[in-house]
């Protein structure tokens, strides 16, 4: 997604991305925002008006102009401090209404706000569900379709683990989405309160982090998740109670068990990956060395992410790396 939105931004055009609820779309937006230096705008069309976009009437003399409201960057204002330009996020533009979406037409191809221009330094994208998914979504005229470039998102486990494992997400959600590959289980048909997709695991996080898991909070795991999925993963957390202590692996790496369960395995793999600091490094890898190799490579790649440092700092990690290179690549 990312390189399609600057490729399009790049050339004057208005990247279109629509997927089933949750995945992400408005989080991607704010960080290639963040990472460009563009000041994000998040325009929420559902929420608008057709005169937010055309401008409120107002007299002047014996005429009526258009004035834009103070969110739209225009091209003679100062660009903020900090930062290199604007982006314009037209986010709900699939459940606006057919007259706010026709207020649209201006905006997204003559990237004008009535008859004023956009400042050339803002760059507009737009973000929508899909309508087969029974979210709240208007049918989009042919005309706004043809203003837009159109691309459908999909879920990602690795991409998803890989950033979860930079933000620092709960290894036993990153264990249990390894283990199980059920980050999206969406179905629009589902009876369900809700379902687990990346925005619902990313508020389960903020509910369990280092607390224990067990079945007095089975309620708030399912209300995150949904119920079915919940008990899946409250089982799966619970063979952390199963694991080798940390301490003992660290004192006795040759020594130590390695579990035969794969759901224990994926589990301590990620309990590992969540304590690997460079001091005990050395002492993981000669436990870890023990594993089937996709664990290895599971390991290997998260410690890349978290720690790339250690790459060139820990002289047994690299040496590893070079040993696991084949499968790396």
């Amino acid at each position: 997604m990312t390189t399609e939105l600057i490729e399009c931004v790049n050339v004057g055009l208005t990247p279109y991305f629509t997927s089933s609820p949750g995945i992400g779309k408005s989080a991607i937006c704010a960080d290639v925002a963040k990472r460009g230096k563009l000041k994000l705008i998040d325009l929420r069309l559902a929420q608008c008006t057709p005169e937010d976009l055309q401008g409120f009437p107002m007299r002047e003399g014996n005429k009526a102009v258009f004035t834009p409201f103070s969110i739209f960057p225009l091209e003679n204002d100062p660009i903020p401090q900090g930062y290199d330009g604007w982006m314009l996020l037209l986010d709900e533009l699939s459940s606006a209404n057919k007259q706010v979406q026709a207020a649209a037409y201006k905006l997204i191809l003559d990237r004008q706000v009535g008859s004023f221009n956009l400042h050339p330094n803002c760059a507009i994208v737009a973000a929508g569900n899909k309508i087969t998914d029974k979210a709240v979504v208007t049918q989009m005229s042919t005309a706004l379709q043809s203003r837009l470039i159109h691309y459908e998102l999909s879920v990602s486990v690795d991409d998803w683990i890989e950033w979860a494992t930079k933000e620092d997400i709960d290894h036993r959600i990153i264990g249990y989405i390894h283990f199980s590959g059920k980050l999206m289980d969406f179905n629009p048909d589902h009876n369900d309160k809700t379902f687990a997709c990346p925005r619902t695991w990313e508020f389960l996080n903020r509910l369990i982090k280092d607390k224990p898991i067990n079945n007095s909070i089975g309620s708030r795991i399912a209300g995150t998740i949904g119920s079915g999925i919940s008990v899946e993963f409250i089982t799966f957390a619970q063979e952390y109670s199963k694991l080798p202590k940390f301490i003992d692996i660290i004192e006795k790496p040759d020594s130590v068990e390695v579990p035969k369960e794969a759901s224990t395995k994926y589990a301590i793999v990620t309990m590992l990956i969540n304590k690997a600091e460079s001091d005990n490094l050395s002492k993981l890898l000669i436990y870890l060395k023990k594993f089937p190799i996709e664990m290895q490579i599971i390991f290997c790649r998260a410690i890349i992410i978290k720690a790339p440092e250690l790459r060139n700092t820990n002289k047994q990690f690299s040496a590893y790396l070079f040993d696991m290179l084949d499968y790396l690549s």
